[in-house]
This record gives C-alpha cells, structure tokens and sequence, in this order.
C-alpha cells in the first residue's frame, strides 16, 4: 500500500508540474508577443514624431 501511495503521489506531482510548466510557457509566449506588438508600435509611432 505504501508503494501504491508513493507511485500515485508521484504521478499526481509530476502531473501538477507539467500543467504548470504549461501555464508558465504560455504566460512567457503572451508576454513576448505583447512585447513585440508594442515595440511595432513605437516604431511605427517613431517615425512619424521625427
């Protein structure tokens, strides 16, 4: 039973890390490309002030 236990805990661990491995890649991927659409923007905006 402890073995069970052990080898369930594991599984339940490993599957929390995986799913916030996830989140955490995707929370990255929306912070690159909001960093991308706003540096287009300030170029864009750029230009036309100078």
């Amino acid at each position: 039973m402890f073995v069970l236990g052990m080898i369930k805990g594991t599984i339940i661990g490993m599957g929390i890390g995986v799913m916030s491995g996830l989140a955490l890649k995707e929370v990255c991927k929306m912070k690159k490309k909001k960093d991308q659409i706003s540096k287009t923007e300030s170029d864009i905006i750029d230009p036309e002030n100078s």
